[in-house]
């Protein structure tokens, strides 16, 4: 599906450019302009928070930092200089760390009291009591080792040539993997062009590494980390009952096959164009790409053998070189290969060891040090797994009925806040402009849970059977969508549980969806000042709303059909602009002698420099005709905007996984999400009196895009 998110929460399992005026830009974290004395600094000394909520704004800070120097730390070093990052968790912030955290514990309570038969028991309640059970039942796990692992590594031994391999992928999809897995994966969205019907998609994949990177850069580091990863794969063998010496052999070869994967598929920001991934071949058409491919084989086993023209091949050239791949390597290799991938799939679900081994390299990627609790990570399988079965007790708890209503109305003023900005863009045509509008009225908006939820009567869950618990959701949820191919799409239908901290555009419905657990403070409360909330939850609406028209959602119209719907000089001139970001970023570094990618983190940057100067339009709007007083005195209200921003992203986070997001995360990382954006904005240097020459300062080097 093609959303796009406020933020990627999982770490694994998630030349210059001319601007008006001729002026280039620079490449580095902080804007680099001529230097000129500082400001004087805002009087810190007097600030008096007059409420707790206000207490905790202050709690926050370094005063010791000139905002104009450093916004994100002068807004979050007291959150964290007091903050001690889990030792579980690579990443940790105010938002997707403590708010987490406090989700995550309505869950556990709600999934304990459904396993203990407390208060109603319906259908849903013993659903989840079931796989709560199973879940947190260490014992057993253990004791049966790979044993539930047994019925789906036996099909792989039917693996004897290319036909064979196709039969057991297609079966294997189709069930253990539901789509994802070994060689590519398949899912169903709506079409691009057709946007109200579903249809197939295939894409390349296969891979046990995050991206192709990983494979095929020569440098120390990477050449070590796939040593590491190689000798991974060994270890994880064992559990099988590989003998070391046939367990490095196996790896070897699993790893070389993989490598051979990673060089014929595309650059991750090579995906990012819709355009460019865009081919409704079908399936007469996926034949033609390498007729010796045994596709009807893999369908048939798959169980959807008359998918027809409804399938998009997202990456055409990765299909047209896998067939020689996989008819050059012997019988052992793929078996080998599809062993591993079973097993790296299971290993989270199956005992102790296995998750422990597994975890090892995890921690190798991440910087992560711990596994996390065994009940942390069963509510995190059953949100991601039954996530409207468990969102339905959650919503009731956590989510205030006037807090939709204060949502929508706040997104309302963000949405004409938006379009009064259109006619400012000296850029856009009048034509192009008016279609704009069209869109913004058009868009859909999605607030706390779904109006209907989803029905989860067919999915079976066992008291005793973890991993097969996990099987079963996965392929209830694949057998539900693709049962729909050629079928038209449900517009109410949600890609996020509820009680996640996160938020998304989806352009093939031209819709933005807020789940309840991420309405919720740091980002939102009806407690709050509206200038915390407008800055808060405010900017993740603007985020979402620039999404339409970045550099991808600009492509799809207003309902939802991927077409071109700009004038060719607007194209142009959004593009030329779009180069000032991307040039931007690129020269960013995540850690030395780590840079950022402009390209893969294009879209996100657009939308979080569109999303501040919406939001805080937005609240300009809202403002118009009422007042709040200062929640701290010696702050305006509109320092306090930029505040609550600002302290939704204060976070804390390893080298590795820094570098590892850098490679993979179409997100830039928090400090870098606040700083650059803010210093392109005049909003903000007129309200923290930042001037030029200052690094939160662009001025004439300020990027602009919406």
């Amino acid at each position: 599906m093609l959303v796009r998110r406020l933020v990627l929460v999982p770490l694994l399992l998630s030349a210059a450019c001319d601007r008006p005026g001729g002026t280039q830009a620079p490449a580095t974290s902080a804007p680099v302009v001529t230097p000129a004395p500082a400001p004087a600094p805002v009087q810190r000394e007097s600030l008096v928070a007059r409420d707790p909520i206000g207490a905790e704004v202050l709690a926050s800070l370094d005063t010791t930092v000139d905002p104009c120097t450093d916004f994100y730390r002068y807004a979050c070093g007291g959150w964290l200089k007091k903050t001690t990052r889990p030792a579980d968790k690579s990443r940790y912030g105010r938002g997707f760390g403590e708010l987490a955290d406090r989700n995550n514990a309505v869950l556990r309570g709600i999934l304990e009291a459904a396993a203990a038969g407390k208060g109603k028991q319906g259908p849903v309640e013993s659903k989840l009591g079931a796989f709560w059970l199973a879940c947190n039942d260490e014992e057993a796990q253990d004791r049966a080792g790979i044993t539930p692992l047994v019925p789906v590594l036996s099909q792989i031994t039917a693996v004897k040539d290319e036909a064979s391999l196709y039969r057991v992928v297609g079966k294997l999809q189709g069930s253990f993997f539901a789509g994802g897995g070994p060689l590519f994966s398949l899912f169903i969205e709506p079409d691009a062009k057709r946007p109200d019907v579903y249809v197939a998609q295939l894409a390349q994949g296969g891979t046990g590494l995050p991206d192709r990177d990983f494979y095929l850069k020569t440098d120390a580091r990477s050449r070590a980390l796939l040593v590491a990863y190689q000798e991974h794969v060994a270890r994880m063998l064992g559990f099988l009952g590989e003998t070391p010496t046939s367990a490095l052999e196996q790896a070897a070869k699993i790893v070389a096959f993989e490598t051979e994967l990673a060089n014929i598929a595309l650059p991750r920001a090579e995906l990012r164009d819709p355009d460019k991934t865009y081919h409704m071949l079908g399936v007469v058409g996926l034949q033609g790409l390498d007729p010796a491919t045994p596709w009807p084989g893999y369908f048939s086993a798959l169980g959807y053998e008359k998918i027809g023209p409804d399938l998009n091949v997202a990456t055409p050239t990765y299909f047209t070189q896998l067939g020689a791949i996989v008819r050059k390597t012997d019988a052992a290799t793929l078996q080998a290969y599809l062993r591993w991938h079973v097993l790296r799939a299971a290993a989270p679900h199956l005992g102790k060891a296995i998750v422990e081994a597994d975890f090892t390299f995890t921690s190798a990627l991440t910087g992560a040090k711990e596994l996390s609790p065994r009940w942390e990570r069963c509510v995190g399988v059953a949100n991601s797994g039954l996530g409207e079965l468990v969102g339905q007790a959650f919503v009731k708890e956590r989510f205030a009925g006037a807090s939709k209503e204060t949502a929508l109305t706040m997104i309302g003023h963000i949405e004409r806040a938006f379009e009064a900005g259109l006619p400012s863009l000296a850029w856009m045509d009048p034509t192009t402009r008016t279609r704009a509008v069209e869109k913004i009225k058009a868009v859909i908006n999605k607030i706390g849970y779904p109006e209907e939820w989803r029905d989860y009567s067919k999915l079976k869950l066992s008291r005793k059977d973890h991993l097969a618990n996990v099987i079963a959701a996965r392929r209830f949820q694949f057998v539900r969508d693709a049962d729909r191919i050629s079928k038209a799409v449900d517009k109410r239908e949600w890609h996020m549980p509820p009680a996640i901290v996160n938020a998304y555009y989806n352009p093939s419905v031209n819709e933005m969806v807020f789940p309840a657990g991420i309405l919720q403070p740091p980002y939102f409360s009806a407690e709050f000042p509206m200038a915390m909330n407008f800055g808060g939850i405010g900017m993740v609406m603007g985020h979402e709303l620039t999404h339409g028209f970045d550099d991808q959602g600009r492509k799809f119209d207003g309902k939802g059909v991927l077409r071109e719907w700009w004038e060719p000089s607007a194209s142009t001139k959004f593009n030329e602009r779009a180069q000032c970001v991307e040039t931007l970023y690129d020269g960013i570094e995540a850690l030395p002698g780590v840079k950022l990618n402009g390209k893969l983190t294009l879209g996100e940057n657009i939308a979080d420099f569109g999303g501040i100067k919406a939001a805080y339009a937005g609240y300009k709007d809202w403002q118009k005709d009422k007042r709040e007083a200062p929640l701290v005195q010696g702050l305006s209200n509109d320092q306090l905007f930029f505040l609550g921003f600002a302290q939704g992203w204060c976070t804390l986070s390893t080298d590795e996984s820094r570098r590892l997001l850098a490679m993979i995360d179409s997100h830039s990382p928090p400090r870098e999400r606040v700083n650059v954006p803010l210093a392109h904005f005049p909003g903000f240097w007129d309200a923290w009196q930042c001037s030029p020459g200052t690094p939160m300062h662009a001025g004439e080097n300020a990027c602009e895009v919406w």
